[in-house]
């Protein structure tokens, strides 16, 4: 079960950290590893994912040249990569409606364990 895999939403929740604005890889993974309380992904993946958005033309890249350091690869939303965004509200919302039920479920049957 420690395997790393890439998780379903994984696309959803890279598209959600672009919402807040344009960034590069890095930061993207910084901020998912940080900021997601079961972080299941590593960077080759999120690359991956990236990747996978930009073929899909969900985001859009081009190539920013600070004045120190080397140039980095930006990603945006694009129209398409909003409407994927919002449309995955309602598949969330089921998603954690079911996993509520399930650790409700969960609750009773190890009542019923403990009685038993």
């Amino acid at each position: 079960m420690n395997k790393r895999h890439s998780p379903r939403h994984s696309p959803v929740f890279v598209l959600l950290f672009l919402s807040r604005g344009p960034n590069y890889g890095g930061a993207i993974i910084k901020m998912m590893k940080e900021e997601i309380p079961s972080f299941m992904g590593d960077s080759p993946m999120i690359y991956r994912m990236l990747q996978f958005l930009e073929e899909e033309g969900l985001v859009t890249t081009r190539w920013e040249t600070p004045k120190k350091g080397r140039p980095v690869k930006m990603y945006e939303l694009t129209t398409k990569g909003w409407k994927h965004l919002l449309a995955s509200e309602e598949e969330m919302e089921k998603r954690m409606a079911n996993h509520v039920f399930f650790l409700d479920e969960l609750q009773k049957a190890k009542e019923y364990y403990r009685r038993k």
